[in-house]
């Protein structure tokens, strides 16, 4: 009989918990598995949304819990977890290979919070050597009502077809990093639906050359919750933070013009302290830390 991946029945939810709990070394897997349990809400579709390997009639060696995205979703990010495996890793590498191979997805992420350190190191093992890299990020928020004056703001242009390339171009000088189509197409929609007009260059005067970008997603309204998904300037004006800090308080104050009441939502990551601390002094309030690994579309 082929090894098959395939979901599993309800009644098997339990036992795949008590795996995921004895990968991350709990003392009693199967009895925290079982208090567990009769929290879930719907044990039928976290089943059918949970995949193993069958090979023959043995017991599984690995499972993924894994939420693709759906037909109609704009953000095509699958999220993993509880994942685990015995065993030998590269077999389990291989199917977690496979099995993204039949989805359809353009990033994934596996989160890592709560995740025992010695657990966290058998997950970054597995999965970088398929292209995942460690990342941990912040969660940090902002009352738009609370938007300080700005003597000097930045001049904004929304996303246009036309000026696609230039956007793409300085996003890519200013990160320092290359932006394929996958990376770009997936970038447009990692929020939500694509909002053209909430995707700006900035530029010193309306006159001048470009010199960051701000990439945001939401929907207005009176309380709007918009989500900042990406800010950056150019190297040239890296020299002091007071370029980034009015390119983040001149879309503050665009945000607060479509929505007084509303909030604005950013995940930095711990890897830019300097971006961190902008937010900080902006007024930011900072929440829960986000360790994960993540396999972006190049």
């Amino acid at each position: 009989m082929p090894d098959v991946i395939r979901a599993l029945a309800p009644d098997e939810l339990v036992w795949f918990l008590a795996r995921a709990l004895a990968f991350q070394g709990h003392a009693d897997p199967m009895g925290l598995a079982q208090r567990l349990a009769p929290r879930l809400k719907d044990a039928r579709r976290d089943a059918q949304r949970s995949f193993v390997e069958q090979e023959g009639r043995g017991v599984p060696q690995v499972g993924v819990h894994l939420l693709s995205p759906g037909p109609d979703d704009d953000d095509r990010t699958a999220r993993m977890g509880p994942i685990w495996h015995e065993g030998d890793e590269g077999y389990a590498r291989d199917f977690v290979e496979r099995l993204l191979a039949a989805t359809p997805y353009e990033a994934a992420v596996v989160s890592l919070a709560g995740v025992p350190e010695f657990a966290r190191a058998r997950l970054v093992s597995w999965l970088l050597p398929l292209g995942f890299d460690t990342r941990e990020r912040i969660d940090m928020r902002f009352e738009l009502s609370e938007v300080p004056p700005l003597g000097r703001p930045l001049t904004l242009e929304a996303w246009t077809l036309e000026a696609d390339a230039t956007f793409r171009s300085l996003y890519q000088r200013a990160e320092g990093i290359g932006a394929g189509k996958a990376r770009w197409s997936w970038l447009k929609r990692r929020g939500g639906r694509f909002r053209p007009d909430l995707w700006f260059l900035a530029r010193a005067t309306p006159d001048q050359e470009p010199l960051g970008y701000a990439f945001c997603h939401g929907d207005d309204a009176l309380d709007a919750r918009y989500r900042l998904e990406a800010a950056g300037v150019l190297p040239e004006h890296r020299s002091s933070t007071e370029m980034v800090r009015r390119l983040v308080l001149t879309t503050l104050l665009e945000l607060a013009g479509r929505s007084p009441f509303g909030s604005v939502a950013v995940d930095p990551d711990v890897e830019d302290p300097k971006l961190i601390e902008i937010l900080r002094l902006l007024g930011f309030e900072e929440g829960a830390r986000m360790p994960r690994l993540e396999r972006l579309p190049g």
